[in-house]
């Protein structure tokens, strides 16, 4: 039996670990397969096959580090060192990265993984392997040439000092290190052009798109659920989500800024995500729900929507997008990153980034036309049957671990 690690920041929260632990739980079920675990930060687990290996001191320092010089993945030695006397006790096969960012992980890593000689892909959930210091692209081609003059310090993860410059000569020399020879696994193709114009170039690229559970994330009765939340049912719903919505990355201003391009009083706009106060006027019936952790009470939400909107400034393949098409929801948003992919003709529309007038036009479009929101849901829910059940998106990585567990013995 075949022993593959799974390797991200955190257990619980965010795509990243939402992904890994997909995978994680999905080859346990298998005789194939055994899954391990390992996560510097968060909750503990009292599964027996999770290691938390992070210390919470050396996680303060690591990021203390980080906000003073600018400097990422030059702490949390010992823990570095604790991970890799997991990974040789264990006899691991093959380890699969997924987020290497976070103040948890030493830079030196990668040259123990060279020294392994074992397969190793790694997930790259955003841009922060071919950058010097930021997480998304966000527009910025400073990448392609070294970094530098950074004007996102603020951005996580924040720093007062621009070292991005010599951390992308860092990053490219253990990135590119001789001994380790990764494949680079990508969830949408605009992330994989970027990867193909960057130093991590040399090796393999492979595109595999994230998966929805549509067991749960499915169309279902409208009307019975918002009278169950109390929502009218003939109101017209716009739905946006989001973890921060105080995050700029997530354009929530824009979002409401588009809403006065609307021109209707029966409109009613739920958000999930933290609770904000807002600074500008709203002309209409907001309810801010607040983090919704319950999966199918999520699907309901999607359900009651007529549109979901999304107004990211720099998405890789965001799963939101994913739940509300499987719910049979459209989306309308902005066409960046890798959303271009998802919300294919007559699933949603798409307009230029930052751009209000046209956002709040294509919203008031859809929710005005019946007969076009149940096309396009239809459309939506086809989209992701065909292309983004986790059943598919098992069974891409399930095939690439069988084949480099292979051709490795």
């Amino acid at each position: 039996m075949y022993k593959i690690l799974m390797i991200n920041t955190v257990f619980f929260r965010g795509g990243a670990a939402q992904v890994a632990r997909m995978l994680y739980n999905a080859l346990n079920k298998t005789s194939e397969f055994t899954s391990y675990f390992a996560y510097g930060r968060g909750t503990k687990v009292t599964d027996k096959r999770t290691f938390k290996f992070a210390s919470q001191l050396e996680v303060y320092l690591h990021t203390f580090l980080t906000r003073t010089t600018g400097l990422q993945g030059y702490g949390s030695y010992l823990s570095t060192r604790n991970l890799e006397k997991f990974i040789l006790e264990k006899k691991i096969d093959l380890i699969h990265l997924h987020n290497l960012h976070g103040y948890y992980l030493n830079l030196s890593f990668i040259k123990f993984l060279g020294r392994l000689n074992i397969p190793i892909i790694w997930t790259l959930h955003d841009g922060w392997p071919i950058t010097g210091r930021c997480t998304y692209l966000s527009g910025c081609d400073r990448w392609r040439k070294g970094c530098g003059n950074c004007p996102n310090l603020s951005w996580y993860p924040k720093t007062y000092f621009d070292s991005s410059a010599f951390m992308w000569k860092k990053k490219k020399e253990y990135f590119t290190f001789l001994k380790w020879n990764p494949i680079i696994v990508c969830p949408s193709q605009w992330l994989a052009n970027k990867v193909k114009k960057s130093y991590l170039n040399k090796f393999r690229i492979k595109v595999i798109p994230n998966g929805v559970d549509v067991k749960i994330f499915k169309p279902k009765d409208k009307i019975k659920i918002r009278e169950k939340l109390k929502i009218d049912p003939c109101k017209k719903v716009i739905l946006f989500v989001a973890t921060d919505l105080k995050n700029k990355r997530k354009g929530v201003k824009y979002f409401f800024e588009s809403l006065n391009y609307i021109r209707t009083d029966n409109l009613v706009v739920i958000t999930i995500g933290e609770k904000i106060n807002l600074s500008q006027k709203i002309v209409v019936n907001l309810k801010q729900l607040g983090y919704i952790h319950d999966k199918n009470l999520l699907s309901d939400i999607y359900n009651i929507a007529d549109v979901f909107c999304i107004t990211s400034l720099d998405e890789n393949f965001p799963t939101t997008v994913l739940e509300s098409m499987a719910c049979g929801t459209p989306v309308v948003g902005f066409k960046v990153g890798g959303i271009p992919e998802q919300v294919k003709e007559n699933c949603g529309i798409l307009v230029t980034s930052k751009d209000t007038e046209a956002l709040g036009k294509a919203l008031e479009t859809l929710i005005s036309n019946d007969q076009m929101q149940k096309e396009f849901g239809a459309n939506c829910q086809k989209r992701v049957l065909e292309n983004y059940t986790i059943d598919k998106f098992l069974d891409k990585y399930i095939k690439l671990y069988r084949e480099l567990l292979t051709y490795s013995n």
